[in-house]
């Protein structure tokens, strides 16, 4: 069975509508960090993560750890 890809497109939606909404249409995007979990051969589960391809070392760093900082414990 392939991976859903909804799900990633649904929420990635529901985000850019929040933005829109916060923002209007004037703001610009910079930077974009993708992190998934697949849960893969019946008891596995591996991270992923992708960032916006023009995304300097520091920057993918920097939005991981304010994620971080900002998910509830």
């Amino acid at each position: 069975m392939p991976i859903d890809q909804s799900q990633v497109g649904k929420l990635a939606a529901q985000l850019m509508q929040e933005l829109e909404d916060q923002y209007g249409e004037d703001a610009t995007l910079e930077r974009v960090a993708l992190i998934v979990a697949v849960a893969h051969d019946d008891d596995k589960l591996t991270v992923h993560t992708q960032f916006t391809p023009d995304s300097p070392p520091w920057t993918q760093r920097g939005l991981l750890e304010y994620a971080a900082r900002h998910v509830a414990p």
